[in-house]
């Protein structure tokens, strides 16, 4: 009554192409038992609100509820086998067992879109290149352990496409790889990274099913950091049992830079909402071309934690959750990002577009640009219409940078007659005589 085809990590759905916007979803609670029915149903309700089309079940089965709520709601899961980082050779024969017993249990599931048999084999190193070559080498669990249970998963349902693994970088020539779990502006390089590592290794973002940054939770939420001691944290109890990257943290939003908790907090949450929303907006604007779509790092938490989650554990939202919503929504329109300061007379050159998943055109579409800085402004126009589930450029902005310190702001509007579609905005420092206060770019 469905079927679900995989392509060069582009999906169709009933013959229908689809760019798959998702997220991760670990166990609703760490002691998955606990969790309510309510609370089960209401991560897919959560997926839904944020208009995303893919779960992702990282690394576990979840309860019964998560999958009967998106087979009603029409949300599509990729399924992993509980199977997460190396294992030892003695595994193989149990693996397949339950590789089986997982589509035995599952399989009549439509919402089912997707089996994968190990979420990760590789551990990824803090440098991409190198991570990325030493997937080059045969290993017992990528070589061996993996082409047992895709096997095994392709055998017991040939209705469904199968990967043998998740993760495994970097596409070169002659190595295929899978899907890519990028660490842009929090495992290794700047988040601004992401158009200059797609433009030289386009393979490398067929599918990204995992980006992300992690932020301390709000309220109630974040009790267990004991805020009050600021700034003598227990930082290694919050590595031990919060999942707390403390490197990662201090290389990007250091707690040093911050004369409070609540500053500190608001920092890395703001850091999370740019990275998740610049990284979604640049992968939908690759759409098809090569990009299937992605799955952000992560949906929610299973217990207090300053992780990636877009939600806490008292599924609180943070500001990424927001940011997700936005970058998510059917029609958006995108620029290339301004650089995060500007000098007077710097030539600017950006190209704008107009992304749809809209299953029609959207006819009769105008986009308005707006580029303002302390005393002036410029202003461009286009009209035109947009083809249905496509990325259409719309235009370039060209301009130079005035010698205007302050904030360079760029601003854009979509509409129909008689309707706004969309808006963005970002924002770059323009270079200013020292000693002037600095403006933050996004």
């Amino acid at each position: 009554l469905r079927s679900v085809r995989l392509r060069n990590w582009i999906a169709s759905v009933n013959g229908e192409q689809l760019f798959l916007k998702g997220a991760e979803h670990g166990p609703t609670r760490r002691a998955l038992g606990e969790a309510t029915p309510e609370e089960v149903r209401a991560d897919v309700g959560h997926a839904v609100d944020l208009g995303l089309d893919l779960l992702r079940v990282q690394a576990h089965v979840a309860r019964p509820e998560l999958y009967d709520a998106a087979d009603a709601a029409g949300l599509l899961l990729w399924q992993d086998l509980p199977l997460h980082r190396g294992y030892a050779r003695g595994i193989r024969r149990e693996a397949a067992r339950q590789a089986r017993a997982m589509v035995d249990l599952l399989g009549h599931h439509p919402s089912i879109a997707l089996w994968c048999g190990h979420d990760e084999p590789d551990t990824p190193g803090p440098d991409l290149v190198r991570t990325a070559l030493a997937g080059q080498v045969p290993s017992w669990n990528r070589s061996v352990l993996d082409r047992t249970v895709r096997r095994v998963l392709q055998r017991a349902d040939p209705s469904r496409p199968v990967i043998a693994h998740s993760g495994v970088a970097p596409h070169l020539p002659g190595v295929d790889g899978t899907d890519s779990h990028l660490g842009l502006g929090w495992t290794s390089g700047d988040e601004r990274d992401l158009p200059r590592v797609a433009a030289a290794v386009p393979r490398l973002v067929r599918f990204v099913s995992r980006f992300g940054a992690a932020s301390v939770p709000s309220g109630a939420a974040a009790a267990f950091a004991d805020p009050d001691r600021w700034p003598d944290l227990d930082w290694d109890a919050f590595a031990a049992h919060h999942g707390l990257d403390l490197a990662r943290v201090a290389l990007h939003v250091p707690p040093a830079d911050h004369a409070t908790f609540d500053g500190w907090r608001d920092a890395t949450q703001r850091y999370q909402a740019t990275l998740v929303r610049r990284h979604v907006e640049e992968l939908r604007r690759l759409k098809y071309r090569p990009t299937g779509g992605f799955a952000v790092a992560r949906l929610a938490d299973a217990q207090p934690g300053i992780t990636p989650a877009l939600l806490d554990h008292e599924r609180g939202p943070k500001p990424a959750l927001a940011a997700l919503r936005d970058a998510c929504r059917p029609v958006i329109v995108v620029a290339d990002r301004l650089p995060a300061t500007v000098r007077p007379g710097e030539p600017l050159a950006l190209d704008v577009h107009v992304v749809s998943d809209l299953r029609e055109a959207v006819t009769g579409a105008q986009v308005t640009a707006t580029l303002s800085w302390p005393g002036g402004e410029h202003r461009w126009r286009w009209r035109g219409d947009v083809p249905p589930d496509a990325c259409e450029r719309v235009g370039t902005i060209q301009a130079m940078a005035p010698a205007a310190p302050g904030a360079l702001v760029l601003e854009l509007a979509l509409s129909v007659p008689g309707h706004p579609l969309g808006a963005n905005r970002y924002t770059a420092c323009l270079a200013a005589p020292a000693g002037a206060p600095p403006h933050r770019a996004d």
